[in-house]
């Protein structure tokens, strides 16, 4: 719902007399991707792959200029090392070599102080990320931190500037950091208050499933925050008229008018139809769709919707779009 900490994709320094027969055979076996340069190998690649740096020469520290091609290979890197034994392919490796593991921490707000909080509590030393991994350290960790969303594929520009190195092994170090996340989300937030608020879900048509898919996507592709819980409950939109809507209990950073805001939008489809009612409760007090007003908003709630909308669906990768419209079309279907 709310990713706060991953890995990067495993790397490896391969050494090699024969770059290029190397170079054919992984592109034959795995289907391997060359890249260019570092930044868009990392761009390509996310915490399932993993990122081949061929040299001709294993130097005690490898660095960026030594690196004669990049490859990029949706595999981990013990599956392709064993691969790489039993298909007799061993002799065109000279050595290898590992890369330090990468740990990505979301942070927001205060990057600076984000980074400083995990020195203080880890240990290690600072530097670029390039200043890092060329380095040549085989062992330990690199620690980075940004402001993108964790669930989509980053770039090195994409990360704070300044990177944690240690010597302490990843697996343990992830452990510790993830436990440990919320409170360098915090941090960079400067320890303001979150907000627990509910949500409910209401739909004549009873597309409960559809919708609740829908937007727990949407909050996850935004990431808005965290579900702490969900259940069934019934709603009283006139006297002694229930009806049963889906509640889930929501927390939060943004302000709970953000969070209306945003559901208003969601209403609606492109079109203008109203596909859903989103009530949002906070203190136990439900929120009207006026407290999302700004200035310069329309004062009509279809057209409040379809501006919201808009502004929303611009976030979306054209994947996470395309899901969504997906979505969108299969509610509908439950109207005829």
């Amino acid at each position: 719902m709310f990713s706060l900490v991953r890995s990067g994709p495993q790397m490896l320094l391969i050494e090699s007399s024969d770059i290029e027969g190397l170079k054919n055979y992984l592109l034959a076996q795995y289907g391997a991707v060359i890249e260019h340069d570092i930044d868009s190998a990392f761009e390509r690649a996310n915490e399932d792959f993993t990122i081949l740096f061929l040299t001709a020469q294993m130097k005690d520290r490898v660095n960026e200029k030594d690196i004669v091609d990049i490859l990029i290979i949706p595999e981990e890197s013990d599956v392709i090392l064993c691969r790489l034994l039993n298909d007799k392919a061993a002799d065109l490796v000279g050595k290898i070599r590992t890369a330090p593991r990468l740990i990505i921490v979301r942070a927001m707000g205060d990057m600076e102080k984000v980074i400083q909080e995990i020195q203080s509590d880890h240990g290690g030393s600072f530097g670029t990320f390039m200043e890092l991994w060329n380095a040549g350290n085989e062992k330990g960790t690199l620690v980075a931190v940004t402001d993108k969303p964790l669930h989509r594929n980053m770039g090195v520009t994409d990360l704070y500037e300044k990177c944690l190195y240690t010597d302490q092994r990843f697996y343990p170090l992830f452990k510790k950091i993830r436990l440990q996340a919320l409170k360098y989300l915090n941090k960079g937030l400067g320890n303001k208050d979150w907000y627990e608020i509910e949500i409910r879900i209401y739909d004549r048509y009873s597309a409960y499933d559809l919708h609740y898919e829908r937007l727990v996507d949407i909050l996850d592709f935004l990431e808005l925050g965290i579900i702490l819980g969900e259940s069934w409950t019934k709603d009283y939109p006139r006297f002694m008229m229930a009806v049963g809507v889906y509640r889930l209990r929501f927390f939060t950073f943004h302000d709970p008018k953000y969070i209306k805001k945003m559901l208003v939008g969601l209403e609606h489809l492109e079109d203008g139809t109203r596909i859903v009612d989103y009530d949002v409760y906070y203190q136990r007090k439900k929120m009207d769709w006026t407290d999302a007003l700004e200035a310069g908003d329309p004062r009509l709630r279809h057209l409040l919707g379809l501006k919201y909308r808009a502004d929303i669906y611009a976030r979306f990768t054209p994947e996470e779009a395309q899901k969504l419209k997906h979505q969108e079309e299969e509610i509908l279907k439950t109207r005829y």
